[in-house]
């Protein structure tokens, strides 16, 4: 079992507008996500994709007193095949 905590991404639109994401790396995030996803249906316009993070990019300053992280932002990738569409 993997036990590797990851970051995971919920994209939501709705007849084929974008409403929002939603972002989470809580224990059980994946379970998390089935949740929330499973109260969007397709019938009423829904469509959904599940991302995760597989890294991420770092902004950073260097100065006399070494470097200094400014912000990170997560990279996502789609996870294969749990995509719904509506339309």
């Amino acid at each position: 079992m993997d036990t590797t905590p990851h970051k995971y991404r919920l994209t939501v639109w709705q007849h084929g507008e974008l409403l929002g994401f939603f972002e989470t790396d809580a224990p059980r995030a994946h379970e998390a996500l089935a949740t929330i996803t499973a109260q969007l249906p397709a019938e009423q316009g829904f469509r959904t994709q599940r991302l995760v993070a597989y890294g991420e990019r770092r902004i950073l300053e260097s100065g006399p007193d070494g470097l200094r992280l400014l912000g990170a932002e997560a990279l996502f990738q789609a996870v294969p095949s749990v995509e719904t569409s509506a339309e």
